[in-house]
């Protein structure tokens, strides 16, 4: 299916192997362009997972990673509502819907066993963090 160094959409496969806790592969891609790294895991499972994740190392204990996750989660280009997330959570079949905070990172996991659900959900989750309101109104 994949080789490697493969190009697929500006993502080159770098390694690849299988998992038999899961009986299924774990493959490595960066794109070409970024650098952005992206683990793609196929397994026989019907729960399909998605998590965008950013680096977001703080410098102090002011908690701006967080404050900017809920920031983010306040609407969004194409989803201009206040919170997109609860509406999400009304009307969803997700199995997984939050945002997570660490001290280096910030997590955006969704997942869902419907695919029609699991690939609205990876839209609303990209266009929130690739295009916030926050942009457009930094108050919000």
């Amino acid at each position: 299916m994949f080789k490697l160094e493969e190009n697929i959409h500006g993502f080159i496969l770098n390694k690849e192997e299988f998992v038999d806790e899961i009986d299924g592969f774990a493959r490595t891609f960066v794109h070409e362009k970024t650098g952005a790294r992206l683990l793609y895991i196929s397994a026989d499972d019907d729960n399909k997972v998605f998590s965008i994740s950013f680096r977001t190392p703080s410098t102090d204990s002011t908690g701006v990673p967080h404050i900017l996750e809920h920031s983010v989660l306040c609407g969004s280009k194409k989803y201009p509502v206040k919170e997109p997330f609860v509406e999400l959570a009304k009307g969803s079949l997700n199995t997984f819907l939050n945002a997570m905070t660490y001290p280096d990172k910030t997590m955006y996991p969704i997942a869902s066993t419907n695919a029609k659900d699991f690939m609205n959900l990876m839209d609303v989750y990209l266009d929130a963090v690739f295009y916030p309101n926050i942009y457009e109104n930094p108050y919000t």
